[in-house]
């Protein structure tokens, strides 16, 4: 077990990043206390139940893509993910591919495996195109290896992007001159989409954000579902358990700050950061300043800019220039007749237009009942919290990384350069646990 002696952190903020961040501090030996200003943990991805229905939804993805992050934050704060839903019923199984509707009505289901995905597309739209598309995959390889110690596996750091780094990063290109390069318009569109779902344009995305395909292929899709203790899916509508229910991971963590002894106090906003003498000393609170070491903001970075004092804050205004939120939908949750056919994976249908506009669609057993959510990208609204929108790789670089201008605060969240997928918020978090603690566990 953590001594409970060591360095007092304040985390602020208790959604995956927050919550990452406590995990990792905790079982590294700090004291932590974890702040969040709602009455609930996990943010865009706390659960809640659906009013006059008693379902239990959650808006968050019913599918995740690239499920390492989480992994290497359960086994090294405590059990692994694998046990933790074990004892559960549940595991993190292959999900089927996405099938995609496209403006002219016809439809394409997209493997994750290399292999069956290049056979789809060869079938599809012929071996020409599945070439095309796989010659752009294949060339994001690149971009991906480039793109790990920028803010995936270490913290980011403006002075790394050098000429080289730059070229390898496709610097002068759009994710929408991606998208132009191939012929196909179905493929076009699939490429524009990955810019809509992390809340920007496809002419503002830089072309780096493209890598979010390779990702798919590379680490497949994963569904959290009823499954044996060994992790084997249990193909039956009538086992218990849901499907697709990700806020389940939330579950677990908080679960784990228990464990770890983390003091988590929600309906407590944090109002400011508080140093003296060029060093942190606490932050302060409507009911007074708590004390504290170190702090973990994993909050959007306006707010967090509105919580440092002085020039500490103005650094961070800089870098924010020229930013806006990410635009992102509300989730519509519909429970479907009982009659409805019970689906044993979840179903993700995407409805793509011509410009690569997506409505996706979900279909997921919650709480023994079939519920379909809606989340259409036409109608968006600013969420601070899920990332920034920056034009292109200038403005990219600009985006603000783990360090601030005050030592012993750091950043996580959705706004760093790694991306603002929820793998990858995690992983903020574990950067962000690293750079007040000092070293890495």
């Amino acid at each position: 077990m953590p001594t409970t002696s060591g360095p007092l952190v304040a985390v602020v903020g208790g959604g995956l990043a927050g919550l990452a961040a406590a995990a990792r501090l905790a079982k590294m030996g700090h004291r932590v206390r974890l702040h969040e200003a709602s009455g609930t943990l996990g943010g865009t991805w706390a659960p809640y139940a659906l009013p006059g229905t008693g379902v239990l939804v959650d808006d968050a993805p019913g599918v995740l893509g690239f499920p390492a992050p989480w992994r290497d934050l359960l086994r090294k704060s405590g059990r692994p993910l694998e046990a933790e839903l074990a004892r559960l019923g549940l595991g993190l199984v292959p999900a089927p591919g996405v099938e995609h509707r496209f403006a002219d009505g016809t439809s394409l289901v997209l493997p994750s495996d290399r292999g069956e995905q290049h056979a789809a597309l060869d079938h599809a739209y012929g071996p020409a195109a599945a070439a095309r598309w796989q010659h752009l995959l294949d060339s994001l390889g690149e971009v991906w290896q480039t793109l790990r110690p920028l803010g995936l596996e270490e913290a980011y750091d403006s002075a790394a992007l050098t000429r080289d780094v730059v070229r390898r990063l496709r610097g002068r290109r759009t994710l929408a001159d991606l998208a132009d390069g191939l012929d196909e318009p179905h493929l076009r569109a699939l490429v524009r989409s990955v810019a809509h779902r992390q809340g920007t344009t496809p002419e503002r995305a830089p072309a780096l954000a493209a890598v979010d395909l390779l990702v798919g292929r590379t680490f497949g899709r994963w569904q959290v579902a009823p499954a044996t203790p060994s992790g084997t899916p249990v193909h039956d509508p009538a086992a218990p358990g849901d499907v697709g229910r990700s806020s389940v991971l939330v579950d677990v963590l908080v679960a784990r700050l228990a464990l770890r002894k983390v003091e988590v106090r929600t309906g407590s906003a944090v109002e400011a950061v508080e140093v003296a003498a060029g060093a942190v000393t606490g932050v302060r609170t409507a009911t007074g300043v708590e004390p504290a070491d170190a702090v973990v903001l994993a909050v959007d970075p306006w707010t967090a800019a509105g919580l440092l004092p002085g020039g500490s804050a103005r650094t961070l205004r800089r870098t924010l220039r020229g930013a806006t939120a990410a635009r992102l939908p509300t989730a519509a949750h519909t429970v479907l007749p009982d009659d409805a056919r019970v689906p044993l994976d979840v179903h993700e249908r995407v409805h793509l237009d011509a410009d690569g506009v997506p409505v996706v669609e979900t279909t997921r057993r919650l709480s023994g009942r079939v519920v379909r959510t809606v989340q259409d990208h036409h109608a968006t609204t600013e969420h601070p919290g899920s990332g920034l929108v920056t034009k292109g790789l200038r403005g990219w670089r600009r985006r603000p990384g783990t360090a601030t201008a005050l030592p012993g605060v750091a950043l996580a969240g959705a706004a760093s350069p790694a991306g603002p997928s929820p793998s990858v918020v995690v992983q903020t978090g574990a950067l962000a646990a690293y750079a007040v603690a000092g070293r890495r566990d």
